[in-house]
């Protein structure tokens, strides 16, 4: 008499519930893997996912940008600097570049004046394409623009923030506003940045309010009318794509050593330079918290078997009986295995349940975002059925094993 599928679920089952105790004592170290590996994924999900909307906000994965390079030993020789004219030469080499800016900053004049009101803001000097290596936009007005670089225009572009403080916010574009000596033109208003995903709690409230308090003139004004003695030190490139970003940064990172003789004086990056790093290190820390949940699992996993094998003992006269009546060794072997497969499979699915019950308050008392995905309670689940086949095999074994004579005999 073959044992079905369903008849041995039944039975499972009816073991499971008749035996309450030792069945939550059974799955307990199941749950507690599994929350392990939901709850730690679910991190890693959430730290990737804002360091992406972070990078989206400040440009996007195409994003290559040039800065100080300061692990070089400048007593050496060589300045991290760059004219205009070296710019442009540069713009010149880079054709596959969809947008290229370059920005000094105004530190000594950042006290922006209208109508007796003061304002201090961050006044960068910057090309036409800013708006888009940042990802930003306007929202009255206009940026600045090609003819502005060029006849290093008295004009002026204000954060949301600069404009809503020092103007008032309304019909900004037109007034006048002194900033060190000279009269500027407001010819726009840039739309508010906004971003509050900051992991870990450590700051609140918008993370981008510092660019809604700058304030944006062409880079030739900056030089030509407040500092001759000024130069640049960072640019910004946009490339076609994430796949093309990689090649831009080395090409403008050759471009660079060539111009300065070989000297390493900036250091190029990329977003998907970025991007890269964040995985492989989301890999190995995945790696090494998966591992610690795999000794929850390992443990747990040694429980079931240990407690299979007692049930086995508890059940050998059932096992004599089944197997006098009709019942062949594979029906027993499978009867066990499915149990156990049973067993794990239920405590993967409370753990899961648990997991994302804790998670919200996990995520509320972190102050972190957290992104438990279909693909991860998936995972957990097939695991929970792994550990169910590893450890229930030998139980199972064993019972397909006894001798029906002696099993009868057991009392």
């Amino acid at each position: 008499m073959a044992i079905s599928i369903a008849e041995s679920l039944h039975i499972g089952l009816a073991d499971i519930t008749t035996r309450k105790v030792r069945s939550a004592a059974t799955i307990f170290g199941i749950i507690l893997g599994v929350i392990s590996i939901l709850v730690v994924l679910a991190i890693l999900n959430g730290m990737n996912a804002s360091t992406l909307s972070w990078m989206e906000e400040r440009g996007g994965t195409n994003k290559v940008e040039v800065h100080r390079n300061w692990n070089y030993d400048f007593s050496k020789g060589g300045e991290a600097n760059l004219t205009l004219a070296e710019v442009e030469e540069i713009r010149q080499m880079l054709p596959e570049a969809v947008a290229f800016n370059s920005q000094v900053m105004l530190y000594s004049h950042n006290e922006l004046k209208y109508r007796g009101l003061s304002y201090y803001s961050n006044v960068a000097g910057v090309l036409p394409d800013y708006l888009q290596v940042e990802n930003w936009g306007v929202s009255e007005g206009r940026f600045i623009s090609d003819l502005d670089v060029r006849e290093s225009s008295n004009v002026i572009v204000l954060g949301s923030s600069a404009a809503r403080d020092l103007l008032g916010g309304k019909d900004a574009v037109g007034k006048k506003i002194a900033l060190g000596g000279n009269v500027l033109e407001v010819i726009g208003i840039l739309n508010e940045k906004n971003w509050e995903k900051m992991q870990g709690g450590s700051f609140g409230g918008n993370m981008l309010e510092y660019m809604n308090q700058q304030s944006f003139i062409p880079i030739s004004t900056a030089i030509n009318r407040y500092d001759n003695t000024m130069k640049v030190s960072s640019l910004q490139v946009t490339a076609e794509s994430p796949n093309h970003a990689l090649k831009l940064q080395k090409k403008l990172n050759q471009i660079l050593l060539n111009l300065k003789g070989g000297r390493e004086l900036f250091r190029v990056s990329s977003a998907q330079e970025g991007i890269m790093t964040m995985q492989a290190n989301a890999r190995i820390f995945s790696l090494i918290f998966i591992l610690i949940s795999a000794i929850s699992l390992l443990v747990a996993g040694i429980v079931i078997m240990n407690i299979m094998l007692a049930s086995i003992k508890e059940r050998t006269r059932e096992i004599g009986v089944r197997i006098a009546v009709g019942a062949r060794r594979i029906d027993i072997f499978f009867q066990f295995m499915i149990q156990t497969v049973l067993i794990t499979t239920l405590g993967g699915v409370i753990g899961i349940g648990l997991g994302l019950l804790i998670l919200d308050k996990i995520s509320a008392y972190l102050e972190m975002e957290m992104i438990a995905d279909f693909r991860i309670m998936i995972s957990s689940v097939l695991v929970s059925v792994m550990v169910g086949l590893i450890f229930g095999i030998m139980p199972a074994i064993r019972a397909g094993n006894l001798d029906p004579v002696d099993a009868l005999r057991e009392e």
